[in-house]
């Protein structure tokens, strides 16, 4: 019994500290990051959702202000290199639909666009 008591003491020690250094004396220290800063394949997986929600929701001032925090080009870039290397259309439609709101259509874009047209 004396021994169950002295275990339960110790874990319960153990969650006290490990709480202290946790919350007090090393706590998670945030900064603002952007997605600029991300690697490369992760950027465009944002991009991708970029034009994913904006093809849901329609909301293109929205979707200006997130590509805002890219790199420029970003989108037309990405877009013609997953076209050069037959992506699915579920992936290429709303990134050429977002592009063609923003003003931007190339000739390799063009089919998507058909494509993507009710």
């Amino acid at each position: 019994m004396k021994r169950l008591l002295w275990f339960i003491v110790g874990i319960a020690l153990g969650i006290g500290l490990a709480l202290l250094i946790g919350w007090q004396w090393l706590p998670v220290q945030r900064a603002d990051s952007s997605p600029a800063l991300l690697r490369r394949d992760y950027q465009e997986e944002y991009l991708r959702l970029i034009a994913a929600a904006y093809r849901v929701d329609g909301d293109l001032a929205r979707a200006q202000q997130r590509l805002a925090e890219l790199p420029p080009n970003s989108l037309v870039n990405v877009t013609e290199r997953w076209i050069a290397q037959g992506k699915s259309d579920a992936i290429l439609i709303p990134l050429a639909q977002l592009a063609r709101d923003l003003g931007v259509s190339t000739p390799a874009m063009q089919p998507y666009l058909q494509r993507g047209t009710p």
